[in-house]
């Protein structure tokens, strides 16, 4: 199972045109992560025709972004686009919900419209440094990363980085902090590191849809569910961290340290067969 992460940029409240109270309770729906119930109203809204049909369908690709449905996101944000081609925000989503879905070359195109519009909003040039990343051009990324770091400081920071000597030490000191129950499970399991997932992860073994954006992964059979007779797996059991996703994600050395721990653990407890829920209880959070 994958673990979830808090996601590259998401989208950005001043972002949500109009001002009506529909909108508005709509908002603050979402800004409790209350998502099906925004979609609800929504559907209610459109339905009695009320509020302003652009601003309830870029809220509903908001929506679709947070519940992590990519490609309903995606038509939300075209359906926008149709009538509002330069509309900003959803230029920069459509980039993104391309990028959530791997499909990487029209993220590409998308990014490119969203930096040509009058006034582009910040968080295009951090999907853009993504893009970046995913086709190895680091210095390009990192300079895409920081204008976004320069347009909106109070939403975005340039990476933490570390050499990959840096962070496999990191990873094996996270090792050692396990609680004692748990150690020796890990010396049953690789841990590969990764700048980025490859495309090969992009569907987990159970059909799960896994994000380019994740921090980490473990793929495979959990411990409870292995049997003596039971078939060969296609891949062997193993736990993947993310580098750049990591660094992207932590504010600073201090918080990436910790976000490895807390990756690596939580993908630990996914090889056990812990629920999420059981996680905290079990110190392994």
């Amino acid at each position: 199972m994958e673990l979830e992460p808090e996601g590259i940029v998401p989208p950005d409240d001043d972002a949500k045109g109009g001002g009506d109270g529909v909108t508005q309770q709509i908002e603050a729906l979402l800004d409790e992560d209350r998502c099906e119930e925004a979609l609800r109203l929504i559907g209610e809204a459109v339905a009695a025709g009320k509020g302003n049909p652009l601003d309830l369908a870029f809220l509903a690709g908001d929506a679709y972004m947070a519940m992590g449905q990519a490609r309903r996101a995606e038509a939300k944000f075209r359906e926008v686009l149709a009538q509002d081609p330069d509309c900003a925000s959803s230029r920069c989503w459509l980039a993104m919900s391309l990028f959530l879905q791997w499909r990487f070359d029209e993220a590409e195109v998308a990014v490119q419209a969203a930096l040509e519009v009058p006034e582009p909003i910040a968080d295009v040039h951090a999907v853009h440094g993504a893009l970046l990343e995913r086709r190895g051009e680091f210095d390009a990324a990192e300079a895409s990363f920081e204008r976004a770091a320069t347009v909106a400081p109070d939403k975005y920071w340039l990476p933490e980085r570390m050499t990959r000597q840096e962070f496999d030490r990191e990873v094996r000191r996270a090792a050692r902090k396990l609680p004692r129950q748990f150690r020796q499970a890990l010396d049953r399991v690789p841990v590969v590191v990764q700048d980025v997932p490859e495309p090969s992860l992009a569907e987990g073994d159970e059909g799960d849809e896994v994000a380019p954006d994740i921090l980490g992964l473990f793929v495979g059979v959990p411990l409870p569910e292995t049997s003596d007779y039971e078939l060969p797996q296609l891949r062997p059991n193993t736990i993947y961290l993310f580098q750049r996703n990591l660094e992207r994600a932590a504010h600073d050395r201090e918080d990436l340290i910790e976000q490895i721990r807390i990756t690596l653990w939580h993908e630990l407890a996914h090889y056990l067969g812990f629920e999420e829920e059981d996680m905290e209880d079990l110190g392994l959070e």
